[in-house]
């Protein structure tokens, strides 16, 4: 089929650190989807799922069969380009659990299972600070002290803008292809979540400094005084 029609009907996404709101919904992106013919609707769903796959779908699963589960699925993405952004972001995955299990200290390197490049020499420098991939991985250099500090949403925000820029140059390379559908709609999930996830960090920002407000002696005083008077 021509995509140029559907690629034509897709609005410009903001960059995404100042993307606070999407420029279509997902209800309006699903009907200019439907121009996709059936095959490539399929792999833009597997794409979908392997790239922006959710925790709670896989939480019964060894990190070993995940592993497993990515490697088969993988398998089916025939676009090279496609199948090399999944694949980047799944090593980005990887690289995250490496940190954490690392961190958490109750298991060692002949337990992590991930997928990419680095695994192998993620087990080889376990004990390294960013398992000597500084050169060869600057930003990870950068988020190994912030999740010491326990800063998941930075480290995520990084990773995301990291992720984001991959998308972006294979979209610009690939004009009016299914590839250029298939990474527009792969940022789309990127600034969806950021968006939503800045949702609930204000709402928990909000709570706290409200509890905070409450708790404090002078309108704690005034709000008893408030339920006396009601009673």
């Amino acid at each position: 089929m021509s995509y140029y029609t559907l690629v034509t009907a897709l609005p410009d996404l903001p960059p995404l650190a100042k993307c606070k709101q999407l420029p279509i919904s997902r209800i309006a992106l699903e009907r200019r989807l439907t121009m996709l013919e059936e095959e490539d609707l399929k792999l833009l769903r597997l794409a979908e799922s392997l790239y922006h796959f959710g925790e709670d779908q896989q939480k019964n699963f060894s990190d070993q069969k995940r592993v497993y589960q990515w490697q088969s699925q993988l398998q089916k993405v025939h676009s090279p380009e496609i199948r090399r952004c999944i694949e980047l972001r799944l090593e980005w995955q990887s690289l995250l659990a490496a940190l954490r299990q690392r961190q958490q200290g109750d298991k060692g390197p002949e337990h992590f299972f991930g997928l990419g490049r680095w695994t192998a020499r993620i087990r080889q420098h376990w004990h390294e600070p960013a398992f000597g991939l500084e050169n060869a991985l600057p930003l990870l250099n950068e988020l190994q002290p912030l999740m010491q500090k326990g800063a998941a949403g930075e480290v995520e925000k990084q990773i995301n803008t990291w992720l984001w820029q991959n998308l972006i140059q294979v979209e610009r390379s690939h004009a009016f292809t299914l590839e250029t559908v298939i990474c527009f709609v792969l940022r789309w999930g990127i600034a969806e979540k950021q968006i939503r996830n800045d949702a609930d960090q204000a709402l928990e920002a909000f709570e706290s400094m409200a509890d905070a407000l409450i708790s404090a002696p002078v309108i704690k005083e005034h709000i008893e005084s408030a339920f006396e008077e009601l009673s």
